[in-house]
């Protein structure tokens, strides 16, 4: 079962910082764009994966993306928000609306994985899974030397987190939690926020 999901850290088409956090069956890899377009990486990647002997296919991702807008957008009864989703609210995220365009490729690609790959987007949080499983310990600018420290408090929590080498960049640590989110998720040990009508986010 922790092959057949990844977690992404979704990031500008071409800066090179998506990174997907992935689990082998025997340890947790970490591949980056490299400035590449970040959408064909991701798709490639999918393509790969789902084409390994030996191994579970692929069934979902988890992203860190908002994956809906507002419904007030849809015209659903109840909803008078132009700017936030339920759940950007109760967890203070960003909202859909400034993130633009990312917004826009991430529900491109969610689309497109469901009909061309049969593969599920799942939409997450770093940020907020940070602050439940390593309370105070998460920032935006972590040293390697914190990574690290933080893999082990994850760990404790997580027997599986076994990790091929630690994250070396921000990136690599949000795509890794991003993956924690969906092992959450798996063993129904995740918390969901929003309006399902709208869109969630899992914790």
């Amino acid at each position: 079962m922790l092959s057949t999901f990844a977690g992404i850290d979704y990031g500008s088409k071409t800066s090179g910082n998506t990174v997907v956090c992935h689990h082998d069956g025997r340890v947790i890899h970490f591949y980056e764009a490299d400035k590449k377009d970040a959408d064909l990486f991701i798709i490639d990647w999918i393509t790969k994966c789902q084409s390994a002997q030996n191994r579970p296919a692929l069934t979902t991702i988890f992203l860190d993306a908002p994956l809906s807008l507002p419904a007030v957008y849809q015209s659903i009864a109840g909803f008078s928000n132009y700017h936030y989703r339920q759940c950007d609210v109760a967890l203070k995220a960003m909202s859909p609306m400034f993130l633009g365009g990312l917004t826009a490729r991430a529900m491109e690609l969610k689309q497109r994985l469901q009909e061309k790959m049969n593969v599920e987007t799942r939409e997450v949080y770093p940020k907020a899974l940070a602050q439940t499983l390593l309370s105070d310990h998460y920032h935006k600018k972590l040293t390697t030397n914190e990574m690290e420290s933080l893999c082990g408090m994850l760990s404790k929590v997580i027997p599986e987190l076994c990790l091929a080498k630690y994250p070396k960049t921000q990136h690599q640590f949000d795509a890794l939690l991003a993956w924690v989110s969906g092992y959450r998720f798996m063993n129904q040990q995740h918390f969901v926020f929003g309006d399902i009508q709208e869109g969630i986010i899992i914790v």
